[in-house]
């Protein structure tokens, strides 16, 4: 349990916030990335969970049945005035912990599987790629918070000045992520990917510097080496101490990012460095997928069906498919970034990203607006 005072611009009436965190990183640099926008002092809350957690949160409900108590920071009064959540697995905790404050901790709850049901929670933060319905109490984002903001890039150049030690310029950072439930990253294409980034960097009388993550794998760092056999390596560590990702950030010129990572692509827009897509092959669709999108499509005509289906993706009975390429085509259509292979020169940096609408939702909801 952690509090993190920011002393730049308190408010008036400071609230008390809790951050509730699971083990999933991508998570945890959504909600404090939402935290440090807003600019209040927040504590951190690590939740860790039991199998119960494998459960629907229609049945688990605002309870902490799947709670590990014992692995998990205590969860005690006073309670907080604002909760923010991120990830499914936390939503039963926050509804637990509203119930337990008598209705008086607000819930600001992030995620596709988490905040799905909006009339759960006081506000509901979702991405437009993740196809919900329109709700009084749900705000949509083209992105997802994050924890870069030009401070932290800042301080990272400074913590790690050679990262490129002299490479040449452009300076290009392949940001690698890998398989997901819904991507394959296979080596075959890690491969192909690096030779194709590669040759882009070359053109422009560049260097490459490949960077993988935690979901990178072995069979993906060796075929980044055997297509990029010019390009620099750091491949992702366990035991790392430090990790110097948000240094490359800082760094490179040109960021191209794997298209299969919601949050990889955030970070790298929140950089305002010129960013390119590259696309990662989709899994075959489940037939729970298929029928998520038949819904999904249904309730989006007109007509008794439509209502029905509208009502079970609202009460959270089925969840829409998640569509990154929307996620994509919203970034492109802003000039955030362009597809891979794009042959026109790379644009210039864009202004860092800023979440002001959602910041003041959240000022709203505490002034009881």
């Amino acid at each position: 349990m952690v509090s993190h005072p920011d002393q730049d611009s308190p408010p008036v009436v400071t609230p008390r916030l809790w951050l509730l965190l699971d083990d999933r990183p991508g998570h945890t640099t959504q909600a404090v990335g939402l935290a440090e926008a807003l600019g209040w002092p927040y504590e951190t809350r690590e939740l860790r969970f039991t199998l119960l957690n494998r459960l629907s949160n229609r049945l688990l409900g605002a309870s902490r049945l799947s709670l590990d108590a014992g692995r998990s920071d205590a969860l005690t009064p006073p309670w907080p005035d604002l909760v923010i959540a991120m990830g499914r697995r936390t939503a039963p905790i926050a509804r637990w912990i509203k119930r337990q404050s008598g209705g008086h901790s607000k819930l600001v709850q992030l995620g596709r599987k988490a905040a799905n049901v909006a009339a759960d929670f006081d506000l509901s933060v979702t991405c437009a790629h993740f196809q919900q319905p329109a709700h009084p109490k749900r705000v949509e984002l083209l992105l997802p918070p994050t924890q870069v903001t030009p401070a932290r890039l800042q301080a990272a150049a400074a913590r790690w000045p050679d990262l490129f030690d002299g490479a040449a310029r452009p300076r290009v950072a392949l940001l690698v992520g890998g398989t997901t439930a819904h991507h394959r990253l296979t080596a075959e294409t890690a491969a192909r990917m690096a030779g194709e980034v590669q040759a882009f960097a070359a053109a422009l009388g560049g260097s490459l510097t490949c960077v993988t993550s935690r979901r990178s794998g072995a069979a993906v760092e060796q075929a980044l080496k055997e297509g990029a056999p010019a390009a620099t390596m750091h491949f992702w560590r366990r035991d790392q101490q430090e990790n110097p990702y948000l240094g490359y950030l800082a760094q490179a010129d040109i960021l191209v990012v794997t298209g299969e990572s919601e949050s990889m692509l955030a970070e790298a827009a929140g950089a305002a460095k010129p960013l390119y897509i590259y696309p990662i092959p989709a899994k075959p669709e489940s037939l729970r997928a298929r029928l998520a999108a038949g819904v999904l499509r249904a309730s989006q005509d007109h007509g008794p069906l439509a209502r029905l289906c509208e009502g079970l993706i609202q009460r959270g009975l089925v969840v829409p498919p998640r569509d990154l390429e929307l996620m994509h085509r919203g970034m492109i259509a802003a000039g955030i970034a362009r597809p891979f292979g794009d042959g026109r020169p790379p644009a210039g940096g864009l202004p860092p990203l800023r979440q002001d609408a959602l910041t003041e939702r959240v000022r709203l909801l505490l002034e009881g607006r």
